[in-house]
C-alpha cells in the first residue's frame, strides 16, 4: 500500500511538473508573439501604432546626430499637454512641409498673449542652422523618452528571413515538441499503470480461494493496526488533560 501511494504521488507531482512548465513555456511564447506583431504592426504602418501612450519611431537621417543616429529606434511618448514641453526637449511632430514625422530639439517656446502655446521653433543636433518652419502644437506627437537599442537590433534583425525563422518557427516548433512529448509520455504512463493493474488482477485470478483469504486477512489486519495508530495520540492527548485537569 505504501509503494502504490507513493507511485500515486509521484505520477501525480510529474503531471502537475509538466502542466506547469508547459504553461510557463507556452504564456512566454505568446508574450512573444505578440511583442513581433505589435512591431510588424507598427512597421507596416510607418511606426504609427501607439502602445500604452507610447510610440516607437525608425530615425532615418542624421539631423539628429551625436544624440541620435540614423537606424536608431526611439521610444516616445505621447504628449497630452504641450504647455509642459520646454526648451531642450526633444520633441517628434508632423513636419509642416511634408507627410512625415521628424524629430528635433526644441530652441524656442513661442507663446500668444495669453500664454498658450502659439508655436515651436526647432532645430537638429547635426544642424547649423534652425529649421524654416514653425511647429503647431496640434502638430506635436510625441516627446523624446530614449533609444532603443534592443528593439532596434530586433528589428533589424526580423528585417531578415532567418529572424522570422529562429523567433517564430523555431519557438513554436519547441513548444509544440513539448506538448506532445508530455501527451506521449503521460499516455506511455497511463498504458504503463493499466498494464500493470491487469498483471495484478490476473495474478488475483489466478490464486486459489484458500491464498485469496490470506491476502484479504492480511490486508484487514493492515487496516485494524493503521486505525490503533491513529488513535494512539488522540489517547495522549486526553490523558494528559485529565491529568491537568486533576
Amino acid at each position: 500500500m505504501g509503494k502504490t501511494s507513493s507511485n500515486k504521488t509521484q505520477s501525480k507531482a510529474k503531471k502537475i511538473y509538466n502542466a506547469v512548465s508547459t504553461a510557463i513555456v507556452a504564456l512566454l511564447f505568446v508574450f512573444l508573439v505578440i511583442v513581433v506583431a505589435i512591431m510588424l504592426v507598427q512597421k507596416g504602418n510607418g511606426g504609427e501604432n501607439k502602445v500604452f501612450g507610447y510610440y516607437m519611431f525608425n530615425v532615418l537621417t542624421d539631423s539628429m546626430s551625436g544624440t541620435i543616429e540614423p537606424g536608431d529606434v526611439i521610444l516616445a511618448k505621447e504628449v497630452e499637454d504641450v504647455s509642459e514641453l520646454k526648451v531642450g526637449d526633444i520633441i517628434t511632430f508632423k513636419a509642416p512641409n511634408g507627410n512625415y514625422n521628424e524629430t528635433h530639439r526644441i530652441i524656442e517656446v513661442v507663446c500668444k498673449e495669453d500664454n498658450t502655446v502659439d508655436y515651436f521653433r526647432t532645430q537638429g543636433d547635426n544642424a547649423s542652422q534652425p529649421d524654416n518652419w514653425q511647429v503647431k502644437p496640434e502638430n506635436v506627437k510625441a516627446i523624446f523618452v530614449r533609444k532603443s537599442a534592443f528593439i532596434g537590433g530586433l528589428r533589424t534583425f526580423l528585417s531578415n528571413w532567418y529572424g522570422y525563422v529562429v523567433l517564430i518557427a523555431i519557438p513554436m516548433c519547441v513548444v509544440c515538441a513539448l506538448i506532445i512529448v508530455g501527451f506521449v509520455r503521460d499516455k506511455i504512463a497511463l498504458e504503463r499503470e493499466k498494464d500493470e493493474a491487469e498483471q495484478k488482477e490476473n495474478l488475483i485470478e489466478n490464486l486459489s480461494e484458500e491464498d485469496k483469504k490470506k491476502l484479504l486477512e492480511i490486508a484487514l489486519n493492515d487496516i485494524d493496526l493503521q486505525g490503533e495508530n491513529e488513535q494512539k495520540p488522540h489517547g495522549n492527548a486526553t490523558s494528559t488533560a485529565q491529568n491537568s485537569e486533576d
